[in-house]
């Protein structure tokens, strides 16, 4: 309650990691959308806000895989609905949750536009906290756009919902506290890929500890970390450092500053952690492996990371090295899963797998009965559509029609498969997320090429600002401040 009036709250999300390397685009019919109170199942805050005596005005709910640029005219599309889903009077505050790092044909960051369109109608007097994937790279507006900025801690991520209500709750804060707060961001300019960087290890995890004592200041609202999204081609990409405070932006911003400067002069500590090889090697290291379980990661076609997931790279690979006891999950080929669903299960099949989204990806050509059709579990927690899988002898072999992302035992058991029965499972994934770390004997990062390769010198991105390490070094004693 503000002055004895209940508080009027809007929220919206919109998510959608972008890759600036893969042509393949992300289009409306990609979203996992909700419109209204229909939303409040996808978010965590419906009932935090509920018990908070709020009145909720919804606006929509938004998610996609992570993939190549949106579709202009199906962003302005989903922004549109949303920002007439505010009323132009009478809010108390917008809580949104966004991802930080999604890209628009012809726009460049959806979160800096939907911010501004939204500050159109609103105002600068209404309060707005932002919710941010730990990848997110915010442009220079986006801090001048919006209140409070704070997102997950953990990579891979685990804190989801404490997040949303984190930054639900500061908002709550400032309403109460009458604040408009401005928060604070400076960057490193250094590009470490996600695989790269965990938080639980260091030695990011001296610099989330860093930001967690920053935060306990009187009158801090919050400190963080973002590692940024390395394969989005702009002058902001990279990690970046925000900072807010009730009133003191000074402080706030020699916080952001420290935490700049601590992620500059740890830059060579930065290490895969886990086995990482070229992918011959890599398919040679998992064939040699004791431990039973092993999950090999193709990590340069890494559908979480935004690639295609269509490249066949490593199943060549593991076809030629005379590979056992594999999955390989999967391939996305929507001829291929078309053909399976023309065929009848137990028929026997030759197909050719993979190069169906982009030239830069390799095909190969696989034998096997057909043993299962049907719709896969996605990685929102929707359907993602047909798939269909080859028991091709030595290999098993998932297809499916439309990009996705086996990264939890949930969607292998969504299509009858059990991946423990296996000795080597072939992911489209860079570090594997938690549930499959916890099932994993051994992890093994193969350095495939594609639109989520490791190396910042294989990305050949142009517009990111320079100079930047790896790609130069030692050019300063610490980041550039703003």
């Amino acid at each position: 309650m503000v002055s004895g009036k209940t508080m009027k709250i809007a929220i919206g999300a919109m998510l959608c990691e972008g890759n600036s390397l893969t042509p393949v685009l992300t289009r409306l019919e990609d979203f996992d959308y909700a419109q209204g109170q229909a939303m409040y199942e996808k978010v965590a805050v419906a009932d935090l806000l509920r018990e908070q005596g709020c009145e909720i005005v919804p606006t929509l709910y938004a998610h996609a895989l992570p993939g190549g640029a949106v579709v202009r005219e199906d962003f302005l599309l989903l922004a549109g609905r949303l920002v007439e889903g505010l009323p132009r009077e009478g809010l108390d505050g917008i809580w949104l949750y966004l991802h930080g790092a999604m890209c628009v044909e012809g726009i460049g960051s959806a979160e800096e536009y939907l911010l501004r369109r939204i500050r159109e109608k609103v105002g600068a007097s209404v309060p707005i906290s932002l919710t941010l994937d730990f990848h997110a790279d915010n442009s220079d507006a986006i801090p001048k756009l919006c209140n409070v900025i704070t997102g997950y801690r953990t990579a891979p991520h685990r804190d989801r919902e404490e997040a949303q209500r984190r930054g639900v709750e500061l908002l709550l804060r400032c309403i109460r506290g009458r604040l408009l707060p401005r928060p604070q961001l400076t960057r490193a300019d250094v590009i470490v890929c996600g695989d790269a960087v965990q938080t639980d290890l260091e030695p990011l995890k001296g610099i989330m500890e860093m930001a967690e004592e920053m935060e306990r200041l009187p009158g801090m609202l919050s400190v963080q970390v973002f590692n940024g999204q390395p394969w989005i081609d702009e002058p902001y990409t990279g990690p970046n450092f925000v900072a807010t405070h009730e009133w003191d932006e000074r402080l706030a911003l020699d916080c952001a500053r420290r935490l700049a400067r601590r992620f500059y002069e740890v830059r060579h500590e930065f290490r895969f952690l886990v086995q990482a090889a070229q992918p011959r090697e890599a398919v040679r290291l998992a064939m040699e492996a004791k431990e039973p379980l092993v999950f090999l990661s193709d990590s340069g076609d890494n559908t979480t990371a935004g690639a295609p997931g269509d490249n066949a790279c490593l199943l060549k690979r593991l076809q030629e090295e005379g590979a056992k006891g594999v999955l390989v999950a999967g391939i996305a080929d929507a001829g291929a899963c078309d053909a399976c669903y023309a065929a009848r299960l137990g028929d026997e099949m030759t197909l050719r797998v993979g190069g169906s989204l982009s030239a830069e990806s390799e095909s190969a050509v696989i034998t096997g009965r057909l043993i299962h059709r049907g719709d896969i579990l996605s990685y929102q927690n929707n359907n993602a559509g047909p798939s269909a899988t080859l028991d091709c002898g030595d290999m098993t072999v998932v297809i499916t029609k439309n990009r996705a992302s086996m990264c939890r035992p949930d969607i292998f058991a969504s299509i009858g498969l059990d991946f423990r029965r296996f000795h080597i499972v072939a992911v489209k994934l860079g570090y594997l997320f938690p549930e499959l770390e916890e099932e994993a004997d051994l992890a093994i990062l193969a350095l495939t090429p594609g639109a989520s390769c490791e190396r910042l010198e294989d990305m050949h991105l142009k517009r990111i600002r320079r100079p930047m390490f790896p790609l130069e070094d030692d050019f300063l004693e610490a980041p550039a401040e703003d």
